[in-house]
């Protein structure tokens, strides 16, 4: 199956839609009020809205970030004295018929139905009652009553606590599945990885066997915030998967829902296709400048600053688009691909990424922490094979 490539908007969006434009680096958008207002999204063509997924980011009901506050249909801000659970039943109506206006007078591609974010693991009946009760039900209620031909897809946030519990996951699929008026998921997983990969195999083989039971089931499988992972996600047959500039696009954080701070930028990086990850600019400075030939970048004119003797990583947005065009291209290779033919390919990539950090370590390199997810990637990626037959 065939997925397509959305970009995952920050305050930076205006990057994205360059790439877009310019690079045709992606399919698509997904929209986030917590980084654009009402009114920066109201600039938007039709063209792009069309294509476009609105991510209504309703993960924290107690509390709204400012540029959020220009849309007015966040629980809080229309409940009189502030969002409380036991009292919300009756505004839900509300909230969710003015979201969907919104939603239709953009014309976005689908109708998003929003989720709360929870911690740890609640009681799955208590989730799935509340999640039908205050988004669910007033949703597709005011979806059929107002007659509405889009599709509609369901938003589901996910931690690492409900992947790995299988009773937990399985009860999730049975009730996702079982929605009635939905035809997809826009499903977002959290998972702390300090190193900014994910190490963790029986994750992500629990997450390529929930992405899986979906596909199974002819529902459309957006995936939000990736990172290079979205590469061995791409085996399980998503519709849509991630990229993101920023590292906030492509780890999702909660927190960011409950604190108005923005995190500041980390250290430079560079994305290194060939080694599937972004490698800091000393590093990659140290690579350029003494083992050129193994950077095998796309020839363009940003690889070609990047490349160039005068670049010292002072240009913000460079690495940005750099990475747009090469991790576009990565995943358009496997997406030309099916099923065996995909996961060999994988596989087959991160083999090299290994090869390319052993490579490096012999010539003298010590990247630490670089690198050590590759190994649990493919072991996830074996397994979920060996299910279906696809083993070499």
């Amino acid at each position: 199956m065939r997925f397509e490539i959305y970009h995952q908007l920050g305050f930076r969006y205006k990057w994205n839609l360059e790439s877009i434009q310019n690079e045709n680096s992606g399919d698509g958008i997904i929209i986030a009020p917590r980084h654009m207002k009402k009114e920066e999204v109201e600039k938007l063509d039709i063209k792009t809205n069309q294509k476009a997924i609105f991510d209504p980011q309703m993960f924290n009901p107690h509390k709204v970030h400012p540029n959020m506050s220009t849309y007015g249909f966040y629980p809080s801000m229309i409940m009189p004295d502030g969002f409380s659970t036991g009292k919300y039943s009756p505004y839900s109506s509300h909230c969710a018929n003015q979201c969907i206006d919104f939603q239709i007078e953009k014309d976005f591609r689908f109708i998003t139905i929003p989720t709360r974010y929870y911690g740890e693991m609640p009681s799955i009946s208590d989730l799935i009652a509340f999640q039908n009760e205050q988004f669910v039900n007033p949703f597709l209620t005011y979806i059929k009553n107002q007659k509405i031909s889009k599709d509609v897809i369901l938003q589901v946030v996910l931690n690492g606590y409900m992947i790995k519990n299988k009773e937990y996951a399985s009860d999730l699929l049975t009730w996702i599945t079982g929605v009635d008026g939905i035809k997809g998921v826009y499903l977002i997983t959290e998972f702390p990885h300090p190193n900014r990969q994910i190490e963790d195999s029986d994750f992500l083989l629990s997450l390529l066997d929930f992405v899986d039971v979906l596909y199974q089931n002819e529902l459309i499988v957006i995936l939000g915030y990736l990172n290079a992972e979205s590469l061995l996600l791409s085996i399980a047959n998503p519709s849509i998967v991630t990229i993101g500039s920023y590292g906030n696009l492509r780890i999702f954080d909660s927190s960011k829902y409950w604190d108005d701070a923005e995190s500041g930028r980390g250290p430079n990086r560079i994305y290194v296709p060939k080694l599937l990850d972004w490698i800091e600019f000393d590093y990659f400075a140290l690579i350029k400048n003494n083992f050129p030939n193994f950077l095998d970048f796309s020839d363009n004119e940003y690889t070609r600053t990047l490349l160039s003797p005068s670049y010292n990583g002072n240009a913000v947005k460079l690495p940005f688009q750099h990475f747009f065009i090469e991790g576009s291209k990565q995943l358009r290779d496997v997406n030309a691909l099916d099923n065996k033919d995909r996961y060999i390919k994988v596989c087959e990539i991160i083999e090299s990424a290994i090869r390319g950090y052993s490579e490096l370590e012999k010539a003298g390199f010590r990247l630490d922490k670089y690198g050590s997810n590759l190994p649990k990637w493919l072991t996830a990626a074996n397994l979920f094979a060996s299910k279906r037959g696809w083993r070499r």
